[in-house]
């Protein structure tokens, strides 16, 4: 199968499996705690000018959207999941919600802020910079993006690596999808009941860029990583829009 193709596979049944379990959340899913993302996006909160507005990137059912309102800022949620974004329409009324995967972002300096949190582990190689742009793009002068990129470790990568080049797939390293399908034909087969998380993460295609490819994308998006640093199993990411 060409890569393109695949990727779009991989795209596809991640958006089907996001609205299969949807109804799960703040039912079964959503009350987390997360200590460090909270760090972060209070510093984010903090660094967003009062009142601004911000975008919510892959948002989700709106996991982290009231603690933006609460703050005082109107909210734009976008997701690529129908499903999702109907829990999070019936959470938070207030906030103008659109299907919209964030490689089809089209905004052009309408936010003060931008957050992603964790959903980029879900972008392929092919994307990353693209949305990295695609973010630098959507801030006004001096904006602040926030955004999570998941850790693994990279034993991990090369074991799902080796066995996902033995299964013929089209893989470059990083990338974790050698489970995919078998997982992903499970899941479909139970409906929208509770999985265990392991089963439910090998149905969804994951990359794993390392901090140094990160942080050169991030400069080549034209944004300047103010800030940096690791918890609650992820990498967390601050940076500016630089000027022009």
């Amino acid at each position: 199968m060409e890569r393109a193709d695949w990727l779009k596979q991989m795209r596809s049944k991640a958006e089907a499996l996001y609205d299969q379990f949807s109804p799960l959340y703040w039912v079964t899913y959503g009350f987390y705690e997360n200590e460090t993302h909270m760090e972060y996006l209070q510093k984010f909160l903090e660094r967003v000018a009062p009142g601004g507005a911000v975008l919510s990137a892959g948002c989700g059912a709106g996991r982290y959207d009231g603690f933006l309102l609460d703050a005082g800022h109107p909210v734009t949620g976008i997701d690529q999941s129908a499903g999702m974004l109907a829990r999070a329409k019936e959470h938070f009324t207030q906030i103008r919600y659109e299907k919209m995967g964030m490689q089809e972002m089209t905004f052009s300096e309408a936010f003060e802020g931008v957050i992603c949190m964790d959903a980029m582990e879900h972008i392929s190689p092919e994307d990353y910079a693209y949305i990295l742009r695609k973010f630098q793009q959507a801030l006004k002068p001096g904006g602040r993006l926030y955004f999570t990129m998941d850790s693994t470790p990279s034993v991990e990568l090369e074991a799902s690596y080796e066995r996902a080049k033995a299964l013929g797939l089209p893989v470059v390293f990083g990338e974790v999808a050698d489970r995919v399908d078998v997982s992903y034909e499970q899941l479909r087969a139970l409906g929208p009941v509770p999985v265990p998380d392991d089963l439910g993460d090998s149905a969804v295609y994951h990359f794993y860029p390392s901090l140094d490819q990160a942080r050169a994308w991030i400069d080549q998006a034209g944004l300047a990583l103010e800030e940096e640093g690791e918890g609650g199993g992820y990498h967390h990411f601050m940076a500016r829009k630089k000027e022009e």
